[in-house]
């Protein structure tokens, strides 16, 4: 910062397992970015100490150090919280470099011609001068953004990688956690009765159950290991699902299946979808004198995808719609895809809905 003596100058004289570990209350402060002020408060209060004895009075001292303030954070947010998310992270570091250079240099270009202007036309060493203060006023807005850039890349990775093994530790624990569920005596004791049901009564529909059957286990042991699958296999084992509770279900039960022809091309987060699908036959109504009904649907809008589960009940509305396995899935979508989904859930008498965006971009 360029600070000096101002005592023959009338011109001033009347001038985040650590992620659960926070409580609300911290979470809010650091929701409305109240570390942020804190942070320019201590700014102020070590410059105006360390350069108190350059001044005969407050005023003068604080408005130069206001002055430099407001272009180091200008410069501080405009390269922390749009060139590094924009460029950096996405490993376009020319960009990055170029973009950084060019904002330092116009930060340091408006604080030389503001100071210059303001308070050292004055002083004798930078009479007529301008070009010796723009050194200095690039140092001073390059060190500060600098620093507090570096801060808040540290902070970030920080939170990264506590946000990345918390992903990690949270996509196991469902991995296992679904396979359990699914890949169970229960499930393959109603899957394999279904079959044998149809080896009198239709051997091609049982030798085809058996296949589909296959395919979905062999998805669930094999297929959803991976961090992200492709969408077609997804929808696939989603149809396989449907076939095997059709036979069990019977005609019992009208099931809609529908998915856009354009569901290709992108990759989603395995076991994302099916708790929603098995919730509309374990939760489908059992009428014997009206329509029970399941209807799903899959389709894409430009870089978002959207999924809408939907079945008849014969309950009435819960206290607290979905269940541990609802719980669990919300918790993955603030994993993966933060601040990139939307869910609704739609508990009424005789009806349930699920609506599912997912930006896939």
């Amino acid at each position: 910062m360029i600070f000096h003596n101002w005592s023959n100058e009338n011109h001033f004289q009347n001038g985040s397992s650590y992620f659960y570990a926070m409580n609300s209350d911290l979470k809010q402060l650091y929701k409305f970015k109240v570390h942020h002020i804190l942070a320019w408060i201590g700014y102020f209060a070590f410059f105006m100490t360390m350069y108190r004895g350059y001044y005969t009075s407050i005023l003068p001292l604080f408005e130069v150090t206001f002055v430099y303030f407001l272009f180091n954070a200008s410069t501080f947010y405009i390269i922390g919280y749009y060139l590094i998310p924009k460029f950096l992270y996405k490993r376009e570091y020319r960009k990055f470099f170029t973009s950084v250079f060019v904002v330092l240099t116009v930060g340091s270009v408006g604080l030389t011609i503001f100071m210059y202007y303001s308070f050292l036309y004055a002083v004798k060493e930078y009479s007529g001068n301008i070009f010796l203060v723009f050194p200095m006023a690039f140092f001073a807005i390059a060190t500060i953004a600098g620093i507090m850039c570096s801060a808040k890349l540290v902070v970030d990775k920080i939170k990264a990688d506590r946000s990345s093994e918390l992903l990690e530790l949270q996509r196991i624990e469902s991995e296992l956690q679904y396979l359990k569920a699914q890949v169970n005596p229960h499930f393959l004791f109603n899957a394999i009765n279904s079959v044998y049901f149809l080896i009198k009564k239709d051997p091609e529909r049982a030798a085809n159950t058996l296949i589909k059957l296959s395919d979905l286990l062999r998805f669930q042991l094999y297929d959803c290991t991976v961090e992200r699958i492709n969408i077609e296999k997804e929808i696939e084992y989603l149809r396989n699902f449907v076939t095997l509770e059709e036979i069990r279900k019977g005609n019992k039960t009208k099931v809609d299946f529908q998915a856009s022809a354009d569901l290709r091309g992108f990759e989603l987060a395995p076991f994302m979808l099916i708790p929603f699908l098995e919730n509309t036959f374990k939760y489908v109504s059992n009428f014997s004198e009206s329509e029970n009904r399941i209807n799903i649907k899959f389709w894409r809008e430009e870089n978002n995808f959207h999924a809408h589960f939907f079945n008849t009940t014969d309950n009435l509305v819960r206290s607290a719609p979905g269940g541990i396995g609802h719980k669990n899935v919300k918790r993955r979508l603030e994993l993966i895809y933060p601040q990139k989904h939307l869910l609704n859930i739609v508990e009424r008498p005789g009806t349930y809905k699920v609506m599912l965006s997912l930006n896939i971009a």
